[in-house]
């Protein structure tokens, strides 16, 4: 899904744009208005975020199992990729693709940045794209349920979507909570999508892996890219 890179910053239709008004007000959910099933498909391609590569079905046989893993990491040491670094946090990212959202302010982050042709088609039938929040805890919500509005963003927008893994990870250093939930959009594409989040300095991070139309762990050559480079600043 390679396409030509777009300059600039919030040239798509921006569902997320509410998301900054729910952290100033918790009443408020990301997503504002009605649900319609092409605002649906805009706040996927927005949300998150990568496919330029299908990793190869890992075979039964230990030789060809050691094959497939020196092959994804060439494949993704070959990936070049460019810098984002700005309200206190610094990642590498695949360099075709687009920072479609870029928000920042004294107490929130908000970036968004997925493969170029969604970016450009948000009708799309495939669709890899990559968020994170940076939020001030502020006292009124735990982390938890900052994660839970989160996934609710993608409900109240029409997805059917369920909880099928959680693991402890580590993140820059960090301890974090990896979820994993899998289900369809209101037209039945698959949708996946890997939630990772943490607190640390009195800041929750929640970092959004999406995909649509694609297996989410065939991107892992380009996840793991920005999740590896990740860092708090």
């Amino acid at each position: 899904m390679n396409g030509p890179l777009r300059k600039g910053k919030d040239k798509s239709n921006n569902l997320l744009s509410g998301s900054q008004q729910k952290y100033k007000n918790k009443s408020r959910n990301p997503f504002k208005g009605p649900y319609k099933e092409e605002a649906f498909a805009i706040s996927l391609a927005i949300l998150i975020a990568l496919l330029v590569l299908l990793v190869t079905h890992v075979s039964t046989g230990s030789t060809e199992q050691i094959q497939q893993v020196n092959q994804s990491v060439n494949q993704t040491a070959e990936i070049p990729t460019k810098i984002y670094s700005a309200g206190g946090i610094s990642l590498q990212y695949p360099s075709s693709w687009n920072i479609t959202t870029d928000e920042i302010n004294e107490t929130n982050t908000q970036i968004v940045i997925q493969d170029p042709t969604s970016a450009n088609n948000p009708q799309s039938t495939q669709i890899t794209a990559f968020t994170i929040f940076k939020v001030q805890n502020d006292g009124s919500e735990t982390l938890e349920q900052r994660k839970d509005s989160f996934i609710q963003s993608f409900t109240n927008s029409g997805a059917n979507i369920a909880l099928t893994n959680t693991s402890n990870i580590t993140v820059s250093g960090i301890n974090a909570t990896e979820a994993v939930y899998t289900g369809n959009d209101p037209k039945y594409n698959k949708i996946q999508l890997k939630v990772i989040y943490f607190e640390q300095n009195g800041i929750f991070y929640i970092l959004g892996f999406f995909t649509k139309g694609i297996d989410l762990q065939s991107q892992d050559p380009y996840f793991n890219i920005i999740l590896n480079s990740f860092k708090i600043q």
